[in-house]
């Protein structure tokens, strides 16, 4: 019983139910920790088992409503996640504490039921963790930048890096810049902020070196040898040689190829092996699910095995149907892996990953990509999508939803605005382009910024985070 409280309480708190229901949550708590009181104290089993039960249950309830709660939220936790990403809680404790407070009544509120007020204290919890944000960006990356700004100018380091030093200072006047003009947007002047708080290091880092260098009368061909030494040793983990007759491009963009096929590999393994997952959750409870049935049904059978009654004779045809009716859930599952299986097959690895959630396919477009700021869709998609058309009539009478997503830059209202367009395009086109149209439902929605799957401070990320889902829902009744 405590392990499945554990459990319970560890589904609550991944789905932040801590903090979007706290209520619930710490009715958790109290009943866990007199669960442990009633152990330590070596109460009858009785009594700890039904504190457990009550804990389990609120831990449950918690985690449910937390579903819904974080879509009331989005915007809310959106706003928290910048604020700590910056570390807000650190060096804007003040602010930080404050949008918590108010944020915990806008949960309460909630909880409650009163949407009105939790709106309003939702609203106002966003404008308090943006303002902790800029505090806080303000203060750890801008301040400390200045401070290593300084330094750099009582060391003369624009004698030896006067490019990389002019970069810090130049991306400190955009960042402050920035700051000064966008207060809704902190995504793009917190990248800012690293990036010259980096150059402002990297041009002392730079300044020491070549004064170390001065200082030992090394020759020049000693410090291009000295600095083809890391490529050679990455080159030898890689299993090649690296080779500087030609100058440093072939080595490096040796490296770069090997990297990317490795990254391939990698998302490849990924999908592949939640797919295996999901295989194994679905093949293992359905066996679960046939043993307990099984077990049933043999012992009713053996125990009414001597009644040849009439009522007896209805009861067996009940268990067969109940047998027909879990042979047509094996059947239904056994030709969804085979639909599945065709649906991987039809896309290269390249184009798109294919992978399942539950019952759910879902088909994420890597080579799908609109210009900056567009929703049209551009004639060098027409056969990703046609190859999407393909995955689609694979499950007739099917539910089929089109998810728009956009990085991080931009604000966060005309980025989900942006990503309902572009899946509202990518909906029409393969309604319009359909050889049997309402064969299944297609719908389309846009999440804007919401659920990334790469890192936005990079331009890689950003890029993967600009996409389009297709989940497709298979009519399993």
């Amino acid at each position: 019983m405590f392990e499945k409280a554990n459990q319970a309480m560890y589904n609550a708190q991944t789905m932040q139910a801590d903090l979007l229901v706290p209520e619930e949550f710490n009715k958790g708590i109290e009943n866990y920790r007199e669960a442990e009181e009633h152990y330590a104290d070596k109460k009858g089993v009785e009594k700890i088992e039904e504190s457990l039960v009550e804990a389990i249950n609120h831990f449950n309830r918690s985690a449910d409503f937390s579903v819904s709660a974080k879509l009331v939220f989005a915007s809310s936790l959106d706003a928290r996640s910048d604020a700590l990403s910056a570390g807000a809680d650190r060096f804007a404790k003040e602010m930080w504490d404050e949008a918590e407070e108010v944020f915990k009544k806008a949960a309460n509120e909630l909880e409650k039921g009163d949407r009105d007020d939790s709106y309003e204290y939702s609203t106002e919890s966003i404008e308090l963790y943006r303002k902790a944000e800029l505090a806080s960006i303000k203060t750890d990356l801008l301040d400390e930048t200045r401070v290593l700004l300084e330094k750099a100018d009582d060391m003369k380091v624009d004698r030896n890096a006067p490019k990389t030093l002019d970069k810090a200072e130049k991306l400190l006047a955009e960042t402050e810049q920035e700051l000064e003009t966008n207060r809704y947007d902190m995504d793009y002047p917190r990248i800012l902020a690293k990036q010259a708080k980096y150059e402002a290091n990297h041009a002392l880092f730079l300044n020491n070196t070549i004064s170390a260098i001065d200082d030992s009368d090394m020759e020049m061909e000693d410090v291009i040898l000295r600095y083809e030494t890391p490529l050679i040793r990455i080159a030898e983990k890689m299993g090649f040689v690296a080779q500087f007759h030609e100058g440093i491009e072939n080595p490096e963009q040796e490296i770069i190829n090997h990297v990317s096929e490795l990254q391939q590999n990698n998302k490849m393994l990924i999908a592949d092996n939640l797919d295996k997952k999901n295989e194994i959750w679905h093949l293992k409870s359905t066996v679960d699910l046939l043993t307990k049935q099984n077990q049933a049904l043999n012992t009713e059978f053996n125990n009414e095995n001597n009644k040849r009654s009439d009522a007896m004779k209805s009861q067996i045809q009940e268990f067969e149907n109940e047998k027909a009716k879990l042979a047509a859930k094996i059947e239904k599952q056994t030709k969804l892996n085979q639909q599945f299986e065709e649906v991987y097959q039809i896309f290269d690895s390249t184009e798109a990953s294919v992978f399942r959630s539950g019952d759910e396919i879902i088909i994420r477009m890597h080579g799908f990509g609109f210009d900056t700021g567009k929703s049209e869709i551009k004639p060098k998609n027409f056969d990703l999508l046609t190859k999407v058309q393909n995955a689609i009539s694979i499950f007739p009478e099917s539910n089929v939803i089109v998810e728009g997503y956009t990085d991080s830059f931009g604000g966060d209202a005309s980025n989900l605005v942006l990503s309902q367009k572009r899946s509202d395009a990518v909906t029409q086109y393969l309604n319009a382009n359909s050889d049997a149209p309402g064969n299944s439902k297609i719908s389309s929605v846009g999440h804007g910024e919401n659920n990334p799957v790469a890192n936005n401070e990079t331009a890689e990320g950003r890029k993967q985070n600009r996409r389009i889902d297709i989940k497709i829902q298979p009519d399993m009744e």
